[in-house]
């Protein structure tokens, strides 16, 4: 199995290793980082990071997708984590970034990188993400990334048992492509 770096300007994706165990474990013990994902609990469990990172080897030796830690490339520290999960030629993306690294545009900037690896290694014809209506602050990642507003559907995200309205995003290929030069990221 081929591992994948993608890098940007200011960051390396790589795929999480278990030495990434702690810090993901501390960003997603954060309960602010749960109440912005649908499948991240809260109190996340003790161990739950080296069981994600075991699941997502496992993923990506079965070719279901691919997850990636994000790392800033000068000190190596990970800010979080991004991935894309396969389904029927199409991805679905999702990511969080650790809440002393919010504001700085590092989601943005290893979402776009992940579009474009989506678009130009794996083939992919398109890419979908959501986000929950309380968290416009992921919409402006996906807006400035690449995806284009598809719309809302109500109550058509759930988490522990709630459901909230959910804000989709998607772009294909060949938009994303007509769309690039308008993007200032690498």
């Amino acid at each position: 199995m081929k591992l994948i770096y993608l890098k940007t300007n200011r960051l390396v994706l790589r795929p999480p290793v278990p030495e990434d165990a702690s810090a993901i474990q501390r960003y997603v013990g954060d309960r602010r980082i749960a109440e912005t994902t649908a499948l991240i609990p809260h109190p996340y469990p003790a161990g739950g990071a080296i069981e994600w990172i075991r699941h997502s080897d496992e993923t990506l030796r079965e070719g279901g997708g691919v997850n990636f830690s994000i790392l800033l490339r000068e000190s190596g520290e990970l800010v979080g984590v991004v991935g894309l999960i396969d389904r029927d030629e199409d991805s679905s993306l999702g990511y969080w970034i650790g809440v002393p690294h919010w504001g700085k545009g590092y989601a943005t900037e290893a979402v776009h990188r992940v579009i474009r690896h989506a678009f130009n290694a794996r083939r992919l014809p398109s890419v979908h993400a959501y986000h929950f209506v309380h968290n416009p602050a992921s919409g402006r990642v996906m807006q400035k990334a690449g995806l284009l507003y598809e719309g809302v559907q109500p109550l058509g995200a759930s988490r522990l048992g709630e459901r909230y309205d959910r804000v989709c995003y998607g772009v294909t290929a060949e938009q994303w492509r007509a769309n690039l030069r308008t993007f200032s990221l690498v």
